[in-house]
């Protein structure tokens, strides 16, 4: 773990070492960035999303819908922004049960999912998660097909951010 913040690179303090022990998306950063960084609308968020070396969904905890995505994340999807943010993560993802009638993270398949338990847990708690497994009934051009994903996710501020770790079509 560093000893300084990924961001302003200030060393942090002992008790800041401790806070973020646990954090798997961003690698530690100090509580005066957190503050700063993850304001709603703010371009210091997108560039540090887009600093980050791995797709990256910024979630908002009521309703869970994405807020903010890197650039990874929209190659990943192939979708532009705007198409991701709005969005529940099954949506993003394409989960056949996102589009189900009782909606993503609503659907009786969900309560299984990894994605949404760490997500959910994240907000209740604050804890970090760190590779988390899961799979995905994805369609993607008619075709639906199941994939192996691991995500991991951190608090930050009000909002969760998840790490897309793995994202592979199960054969």
């Amino acid at each position: 773990m560093q000893n300084k913040c990924n961001w302003c690179d200030q060393p942090l303090a002992p008790f800041q070492l401790r806070q973020v022990a646990k954090q798997y998306v961003t690698h530690s950063l100090c509580a005066d960035c957190t503050e700063m960084i993850f304001q709603p609308d703010s371009t210091t968020m997108q560039k540090f999303l887009d600093s980050l070396d791995a797709p990256i969904l910024l979630m908002q905890a009521e309703p869970r819908k994405v807020v903010g995505a890197n650039r990874q994340a929209c190659e990943l999807f192939a979708k532009e922004l705007s198409q991701i943010e709005g969005r529940r993560s099954g949506e993003v993802f394409d989960c056949v049960h996102a589009a189900s009638e009782a909606g993503c993270g609503k659907d009786a398949h969900c309560e299984k999912c990894g994605i949404k338990k760490a997500v959910d847990e994240t907000f209740a708690s604050g804890n970090s998660f760190d590779k988390v497994a899961t799979f995905l009934k994805i369609r993607k051009n008619h075709d639906i097909n199941l994939y192996n994903l691991q995500v991991s996710t951190e608090k930050a501020g009000d909002l969760t951010l998840l790490r897309i770790d793995q994202f592979l079509k199960k054969d």
